[in-house]
């Protein structure tokens, strides 16, 4: 669906928890507001961003001061500012004025709990934006992004929400939708699958998500769909090694996965000697998966897969800055969940990936198998998915991404 000069575009609240350069709201929300690159041509936004609320305004002093974007932006773009989510959706006023709402929770300083998991205030700022809606007696698409939140209960409870009042729920990393290497990789829809690793690196939360994502864009295609996962564990240090050598990890996937990353022998040696966290996921139909964290040896996310008659292994590819390119396609289907008042493809992949991540981070300390019978969680995937990047060659530009 695309619009026409008589066709008005939807209009979103944008609702984010802080937004400098290079920020979720930055990569995101920017282009909403001014527009991005597409098919090699500079295009306006599907939607029209019609107004913002930033709760962290100012600088981020994380590892170096960040300053606030988004005074400047939503200025120059003539895009009002309000102070609460409610404010926002109302346009400064009673009621819900917009069609749709975006809320990217990501970055910001917020605190850790004991597991180390960021405290996002992802189903706060959800609860904000649904409360309002129900209260004015009028529902719109919402997006999340990335996780729908640290704790499990939480997102189930946000999923639930949507489901209830029939409110259209998008949410995930943009790592599935980003190029692939080779190009096209997919798993053969229908086909059984019997093993999956994929091979990532950064914080074993935030950047594990991410790799939980690319693994599951591939383990959903699988003969049956998804039924969910029974177990968790997260491994580190020796135990972690161990398992890339005793059978635990799927040796020859996890090479396969290392191999489209196109890592020097001596980083592959690393990879292999010391892997940062390894989660291991067990499904309820018997797939065995694990996401093998190898920070300070690759740059890059990579799943590889096999089944009796199959096998798939790609990389994951995400285009480093100033352009962060992968984040467009995660713009298209928010646009166009905008335009259609329907998800592109079942937020039941993302509350499974924040189950297992809400789970792994809990085994995190000490090790232990998490028996998870709350994420017996049953979808079938969208077998094609518009606007991605995994049919179209990747750009000419280093590896690298967030």
């Amino acid at each position: 669906m695309t619009t026409t000069a008589t066709q008005r575009r939807p209009r979103v609240a944008i609702i984010a928890t802080t937004w400098f350069t290079d920020s979720h709201a930055d990569v995101i929300g920017t282009r909403l507001v001014q527009g991005y690159s597409w098919a090699g041509h500079r295009i306006d936004p599907r939607v029209e961003v019609a107004s913002v609320y930033v709760e962290q305004l100012g600088a981020h002093a994380g590892e170096r001061l960040r300053p606030d974007i988004a005074v400047e932006l939503t200025d120059r773009h003539g895009v009002p500012r309000y102070p609460s989510a409610a404010e926002a959706i109302g346009l400064g006023r009673g009621g819900v004025n917009v069609d749709g709402v975006v809320i990217i929770g990501e970055h910001g300083d917020y605190e850790e709990n004991e597991f180390g998991q960021k405290l996002y205030p992802r189903r706060r700022l959800f609860d904000a934006v649904v409360a309002t809606m129900i209260g004015a007696g009028r529902t719109v698409p919402v997006f999340t992004d990335k996780h729908l939140a640290w704790s499990f209960a939480d997102a189930h409870a946000m999923y639930e929400v949507a489901r209830r009042h029939a409110i259209p729920l998008l949410a995930g990393s943009s790592v599935p939708l980003a190029w692939r290497e080779p190009t096209g990789s997919e798993w053969p829809l229908g086909a059984p699958m019997t093993d999956a690793v994929g091979v990532c690196y950064g914080s074993t939360e935030a950047y594990g998500f991410h790799s939980l994502e690319g693994i599951q864009v591939f383990a959903e295609r699988r003969a049956g769909g998804e039924s969910g996962v029974r177990s968790v564990r997260t491994l580190t240090g020796a135990a972690a090694a161990r398992a890339l050598t005793d059978g635990t990890v799927d040796a020859e996937l996890f090479e396969r996965a290392l191999a489209t990353l196109q890592v020097d022998p001596r980083s592959a040696e690393e990879a292999r000697r010391a892997p940062q966290a390894v989660f291991l996921i067990e499904y309820l139909d018997g797939l065995r998966a694990a996401s093998v964290n190898c920070q300070g040896a690759v740059a890059g996310f990579a799943t590889a897969a096999r089944g009796p008659a199959d096998e798939a292994a790609a990389q994951l590819w995400l285009q480093g800055g100033p352009e962060y390119g992968h984040f467009i396609f995660l713009v298209r289907q928010i646009e166009s969940m905008m335009l259609a008042r329907r998800t592109p493809y079942p937020v039941e992949r993302t509350l499974l990936t924040t189950g297992i991540l809400a789970a792994a981070m809990r085994s995190l300390r000490g090790g232990a198998r998490l028996d998870t019978p709350e994420l017996a969680i049953s979808y079938q995937p969208t077998a094609h998915v518009p606007d991605t990047g995994v049919q179209l060659p990747v750009p000419g530009a280093p590896a690298g991404g967030q």
